[in-house]
Formats: C-alpha cells, sequence, structure tokens
C-alpha cells in the first residue's frame, strides 16, 4: 500500500476513512483521531441475500479450479467466508468478501481471519462482492474499504440489476471494477453488463441469466460463448468423450470383426468352388 500520507486516512476527528485522498496530509489531519466505528464489521452481522450469494460463489470457485487446471497454476488460492482486517488495533474493521484469490497458497491451517499487519496475512489479489441489502451503502463505501485494504481488483456485482425484473435507480448496474493504479489511485474502470477482462484471472468474467437467479461465470475470451466449465461439468464432458470414444472403439471392433468374418466367408466359398471344380 501506498505511505500513511498518501492513503485514504480520515482527516478529521469523529468521521469515517475516505477513499481517493491523494495529497500530503497536514500536521493537524495526520494527528487527528480517528472513529472506525462506522466500518466494523461484527461476527453477527446481517449479511442478506444469502442462499443466492452461495449459488454463485459455488459455481465461480469451481470454475476457478478448472481454469486453474486449464492454466498449471499450483501456487494460487481462491477461497470465501474469511475477514480481511487491515487496522492494528481495529480487528471488526474489516470486510468479508464473497470470494478473494490471493498470489499464493497459505499453508493450513487458515487463519479465523487475515490480518495483513501479521506476516504471511496479505491484502487479496481480487475480491468480489456481491451486492445485497442497502445497495447505495455498498456501491459508495466497499470500494473504499477495498481500497484501504490494498486490494488491486474488487468486483461488485448486483444481482438485482442483471435481472432487471423492476425498474431500479439509474446508477445501479451489474457489474463495476475497481482496480488500483501504481499511484494508489483507486479507479471505477467498467460499469455495466459486458463482460470485463479480470487481471487477477488473465480471463473474462461475464455475466449469465440462464436460471432463476443471474450468475458470474468466466470465459476464456471476451465472447461469453467461450466459458470455461465448471469442475463438475468438466467430469462430465470428460466422461462422455471417453464414453463417445469407447462406443467408437467398440463400432470399429465390431465393424472390423464383420469384415474379417465376410472375408472367411468369401475365402470359404472360393474353396468350396475350387473342390467342386477339381471333382469333375
Amino acid at each position: 500500500m501506498a505511505s500513511p500520507n498518501r492513503i485514504g486516512l480520515p482527516l478529521n476527528p469523529r468521521r469515517p476513512p475516505r477513499a481517493l485522498v491523494l495529497r500530503d496530509l497536514s500536521p493537524e489531519e495526520a494527528g487527528a483521531a480517528i472513529d472506525w466505528s462506522g466500518w466494523y464489521l461484527p461476527d453477527d452481522a446481517e449479511r442478506h441475500g444469502k442462499v443466492e450469494r452461495s449459488g454463485v460463489v459455488r459455481l465461480l470457485l469451481s470454475v476457478l479450479a478448472q481454469l486453474a487446471r486449464e492454466r498449471g497454476w499450483v501456487d494460487w488460492y481462491a477461497g470465501t467466508d474469511h475477514a480481511f482486517a487491515w487496522v492494528r488495533g481495529e480487528p471488526l474493521v474489516r470486510v468479508l468478501p464473497d470470494l478473494y484469490v490471493l498470489d499464493h497458497r497459505p499453508l493450513p491451517p487458515l487463519p479465523r481471519q487475515w490480518q495483513t499487519w501479521l506476516p504471511g496475512h496479505r491484502p487479496p489479489r481480487f475480491a468480489l462482492e456481491i451486492v445485497s441489502g442497502d445497495w447505495r451503502r455498498v456501491y459508495e463505501v466497499t470500494p473504499a474499504k477495498y481500497w484501504q485494504l490494498g486490494c488491486p481488483e474488487l468486483l461488485l456485482f448486483d444481482p438485482e440489476a442483471a435481472s432487471a425484473r423492476a425498474p431500479l435507480a439509474e446508477e445501479r448496474v451489474p457489474l463495476q471494477l475497481y482496480r488500483r493504479d501504481p499511484d494508489g489511485t483507486y479507479l471505477r474502470v467498467h460499469a455495466g453488463a459486458d463482460p470485463l477482462w479480470i487481471e487477477a484471472f488473465d480471463a473474462h468474467v461475464v455475466v449469465l441469466k440462464d436460471g432463476p437467479h443471474p450468475t458470474l461465470r468466466v470465459a476464456r475470451t471476451s465472447r461469453a460463448t467461450d466459458l470455461v466449465p465448471a469442475e463438475e461439468e468438466a467430469l462430465r464432458a470428460e466422461g462422455e468423450a471417453r464414453a463417445q470414444e469407447q462406443r467408437a472403439r467398440v463400432a470399429e471392433q465390431r465393424a472390423r470383426a464383420a469384415a474379417e468374418a465376410r472375408v472367411r466367408e468369401l475365402e470359404a466359398r472360393v474353396r468350396d468352388l475350387e473342390a467342386r471344380v477339381a471333382r469333375r
């Protein structure tokens, strides 16, 4: 992360942290007390849309595992249900991404929550937040948190905006991608429904609306037709391919056996004809 006088720490006492503050702090601002309570995430915090979120996350984790198999990735990790805290002495100042990706596979056991001031605890390379509940607060506050955490890429997925079953506020969109620039600026580089490229995957994320709820899939290119299958889909496809190959082998063997039988039959007829000629 950037140095303390470049990150978005709150500039006034009793004010929540702000993002995108890219100027040097005055001595008065640097020494101001910080009220982090607005960013506390207690253990019993209510999370809306758990069932829908879990389905999206399970599918995406399976797809990423299959993508890792295709790409030969070994030293990486995708997880869920782990909080990330980044303020020493304020363990409740944290985020709970629906899905996150680490650059390196951690040694087990995984910690109860990641605390980035500890050795070996790093911010995620990528994080996914599925919008639910107070969507406006998620839109406005969540990017600031991940920016402070030091997460290079944050994807906000708004299933309600993707489904578009009812009129929504104009600013609601299915996908928003925030990316951290080298100078520390957190920029929204995508807002809309089109497939978008994720640096952490070196692949595209697309929204699909085939089932009762919109979901996310990974595509090898920007064309949504080139989807990476989930692990179970890939295994099923491999099984079907093996079965088809086996059926082809059996059909070939039967055809060969039938041809050989036909040859033997013809040879027998020739021998019988030769024998009749010889007896005359």
